[in-house]
């Protein structure tokens, strides 16, 4: 398919609109998208080394772990620095962990594609915004639950902050012209999703004696519901149970509640944020059959 195309195929949308049918003015502007999606991930990093820890955002400056060497602005920017410095400190040449490296770099490629695949199928732009935080609050409650087996409140609840503030801006991501209508309706997702397995767990806890789900497992369902909507959400726990399960029972040998879960949920709302209308149509087709 080449740009020509492209244009008569998107309706004269708003990816049309700003220009995105030139290959220049794409590139240009989808570099300038990731660069703003990995700076965002390099205060991922920031997050998920600190919150867990306790320690301070905004009081102490980036600085080395194992030396303590302030980080100069030149050996911070996002995704160059690492492959610049070959992922060591320029002090005191200790090894970094390479998670730097790919939450910055999984994060602006994750916003742009997220960007690119909305213009591509002719959807509002105003749901960029609700599917980028759950993008960003995905990744560190996701590193979070995999480094330390934690989901912090001070990012889900941020997030869900967001979410509301979102939805009150941008209500026509909901469907509707009324603000406070688009942030009732975000947030009515996120306790249904919340809630749903908020039940889930107390009966698994009353049957097998032991939490089957951890709360901050619930509380980040409940946020991605307020982000992306109830039907996506309950894709991504039902799917994200399934991954999860497999994970455990093939490469683990075992299922517990100590398994990281978030990650599963957010790969899972990744696939419905990337395919959403495939799905749609593939459980409208089998209900029809059915």
């Amino acid at each position: 398919m080449d740009w020509s195309q492209l244009y008569h195929l998107s309706n004269q949308n708003w990816f049309t609109v700003y220009g995105f049918i030139y290959p220049a003015v794409a590139i240009f502007v989808l570099f300038w998208i990731f660069a703003f999606g990995a700076c965002i991930g390099s205060f991922l990093n920031v997050c998920i080394w600190r919150i867990p820890r306790g320690e301070s955002l905004s009081k102490a400056a980036s600085h080395c772990t194992v030396c303590g060497a302030p980080i100069k602005w030149y050996d911070n920017i996002p995704v160059a620095s690492y492959l610049i410095l070959r992922g060591r400190c320029r002090s005191c040449r200790t090894p970094y962990s390479s998670m730097y490296f790919w939450v910055e770099l999984v994060t602006g490629v994750l916003v742009t594609l997220v960007v690119l695949k909305t213009g591509l199928s002719n959807q509002l732009a105003q749901i960029i915004p609700g599917r980028v935080l759950l993008i960003f609050f995905g990744v560190s409650c996701s590193m979070t639950d995999i480094r330390f087996r934690v989901v912090p409140d001070k990012l889900t609840y941020s997030g869900m902050v967001f979410a509301l503030l979102t939805a009150f801006a941008l209500p026509e991501a909901w469907g509707t012209a009324d603000h406070f209508g688009g942030a009732a309706y975000s947030l009515a997702a996120g306790l249904i999703a919340g809630w749903f397995l908020f039940l889930f767990a107390e009966f698994g806890k009353m049957f097998t004696g032991k939490d089957v789900v951890g709360m901050g497992d619930v509380k980040f369902l409940a946020l991605c519901g307020m982000l992306i909507g109830l039907p996506g959400t309950l894709f991504a726990l039902l799917a994200g149970s399934w991954a999860g399960a497999l994970w455990g029972i093939v490469v683990k040998r075992s299922f517990s509640a100590k398994l990281a879960f978030v990650p599963f949920i957010f790969l899972a709302a990744l696939v419905w944020i990337f395919f959403d209308r495939q799905i749609l149509d593939f459980y409208l087709k089998l209900f029809v059959q059915l």
